[in-house]
């Protein structure tokens, strides 16, 4: 079982080091995490993250040379990129698109996020739409386990916090030893049971939060929807240090 929460609410918040030895999961709600957990789940051979635009397209045009059957997908400021075949919204990844190819992948947080937990033993891609299976594996974990909000843009965001809460409330109520928390920890745990408390309390708390205006602004408001659905998925992905791949979790 796992011995220690800590909550990073934003990346640059935390130096890289401070995450060599722990299991980081990375949430990028709206909506990098949901996002490569459904194009996994439509039958994605993997997801190759990179941080910078340039990077993605070479590596892709690499790729493309080698006979591979690849796609550009990500955002900048919640935008298709120019070039690119695909978005950041979840529901653009169905099977029939994106079924047997890999996915090269850079967006505005999540996958900058991923690279400064670098160091963690073990990276988790959550989101509240594999959130059961996510504590299932966690559970079993032991030492320190990292809670990673990406945030909008160096700015913290609600729905990160309200995943990260939900996590950690979790993990509380389940687990049979106690738990070091920090007290970002404490504070969204507290967040999340208040939360919760109202009248379809997670979705509302994830379109008030900035990532959820953002998209209701840019006429996203579905994706919220979608990115709010507790346990849709059963599978986590995860990142391998070795292939650079994210693909789903054996457990």
């Amino acid at each position: 079982m796992p011995a220690e929460i800590r909550t990073c609410f934003l990346p640059v918040l935390s130096q890289p080091e401070e995450f060599s030895g722990s299991v980081a999961v990375i949430l990028d709600i709206l909506r990098a995490s949901s996002t490569m957990t459904y194009a996994l789940n439509s039958g994605a051979e993997a997801i190759i993250p990179c941080q910078e635009i340039d990077e993605a397209r070479a590596l892709a045009e690499q790729m493309q040379s080698e006979g591979e059957q690849v796609l550009l997908g990500g955002e900048r400021g919640g935008i298709q990129i120019e070039g690119f075949d695909l978005d950041n919204s979840p529901a653009r990844y169905p099977a029939e698109v994106v079924g047997g190819k890999q996915i090269v992948f850079t967006t505005s947080n999540g996958t900058r996020a991923l690279k400064r937990a670098i160091q963690a033993r073990r990276i988790l891609i959550g989101a509240f739409i594999n959130l059961d299976v996510l504590l299932e594996i966690l559970r079993e974990s032991d030492g320190l386990i990292y809670l990673v909000c990406a945030g909008t843009d160096g700015v913290v965001t609600g729905e990160d916090c309200l995943c990260a809460g939900a996590i950690a409330a979790e993990l509380v109520d389940q687990c049979k030893t106690d738990l070091v928390l920090d007290d970002c920890t404490r504070i969204l745990i507290d967040h999340y049971r208040t939360q919760i408390q109202q009248p379809d309390g997670l979705l509302q708390g994830v379109r008030a939060s900035l990532g959820g205006r953002n998209l209701i602004r840019r006429g996203f408001e579905e994706d919220i929807r979608l990115c709010s659905q507790r346990g849709l998925i059963s599978r986590v992905p995860e990142f391998n240090h070795q292939t650079g791949l994210i693909t789903f979790s054996a457990g």
